[in-house]
């Protein structure tokens, strides 16, 4: 299996990771899993393209800004806190902001003003970043996995 392929990364480790996380939303090792895996897809882009990393980020970011919370979520969950990121906001998130809770109360992955959802939301992994946003973490998952197969310069060989 060639894995330093973009296509063949995000078919045969992205998008399965993706599933199984829908399957169960409310596993932590699959949350943060998913969004470790979906943030290194900017290293297998940067290794074909024979350039940096953090700007294949930054780029994916730029294209899909929910890829800036997937990237926090990713090093939160490796490294406890994040201490460093390119949106200061973030800055803080812990691996034990991320909870279960109840999904997402809108179809765009969004919660009520007040971070409320409706009583019969599915349960699901949840994360409250420092700039007091409430995300749906499986909805970021599964939104991002699909913006960046529609970003076909991104599986450019």
């Amino acid at each position: 299996m060639a894995f330093s392929n973009p296509q063949v990364y995000m078919d045969e480790l992205a998008a399965p990771l993706c599933r199984r996380f829908e399957a169960e939303p409310t596993a932590y090792d699959l949350a943060i899993s998913t969004c470790i895996i979906l943030y290194h897809f900017a290293d297998v882009v940067a290794h074909v393209r024979g350039s940096n990393p953090h700007d294949v980020a930054m780029e994916i970011a730029a294209k899909v800004p929910a890829f800036h919370t997937i990237r926090a979520i990713a090093n939160a969950g490796k490294h406890v806190e994040l201490t460093r990121h390119p949106k200061s906001e973030l800055l803080g998130l812990r691996a034990e902001h991320l909870v279960r809770g109840k999904g997402a109360a809108f179809c765009d992955g969004s919660y009520y003003s007040d971070g409320s959802t409706h009583s019969d939301a599915r349960e699901t992994v949840v994360v409250a970043t420092p700039d007091g946003k409430k995300h749906d973490v499986q909805h970021i998952c599964m939104s991002v996995l699909a913006a960046l197969n529609e970003e076909q310069e991104f599986f450019q060989v």
